[in-house]
């Protein structure tokens, strides 16, 4: 089982390294910097291990491979220490009318001309699912508004 957050509390960000239009950018991820989502994947690992505890899973399971035995000092360790992302990142180039947002309904970039986004980093939140959907609803709104733009 695979235990995650769906709806994390912790933010992180992406930022230009330099000037240089080619240098890679700094991705500081920030997974698990809110203290409720330390307790929200404790209680995600419990779960799991209660669920792989039941008759119905007995057929499959033989043992608890980890975490094992720990206090809660040693769970919360083994949660910092084994989290992983989905491989989903958005949000980084949020929709929106506040200062945080980067385009806006049309999915163009506030202060550049002639420059849209359409991909999951205009999403002002994370889906509870996987992002395939929405980045292709995304596309199609982009598509719509620079067929409307250019008379197509």
């Amino acid at each position: 089982m695979f235990a995650g957050l769906a709806l994390p509390k912790s933010r992180g960000r992406v930022r230009l390294r330099n000037a240089e239009p080619l240098a890679v950018p700094r991705i500081e991820a920030h997974m698990l910097s809110h203290p409720d989502d330390v307790k929200t994947a404790i209680a995600c690992v419990d779960l799991c291990r209660a669920l792989g505890n039941t008759r119905a899973f007995a057929p499959l399971v033989t043992c608890e491979s980890m975490p094992g035995d720990l206090d809660a000092t040693g769970m919360e360790r083994f949660v910092r220490d084994s989290a992983v992302t989905y491989w989903h990142q958005t949000c980084s180039a949020k929709m929106g009318r506040d200062t945080m947002s980067v385009v806006d309904s049309k999915l163009k970039v506030y202060g550049v001309d002639g420059l849209r986004i359409a991909d999951g980093s205009v999403m002002p939140r994370i889906t509870t699912g996987n992002t395939m959907a929405p980045c292709v609803i995304i596309g199609e709104k982009a598509a719509r508004a620079m067929r409307d733009q250019h008379g197509i």
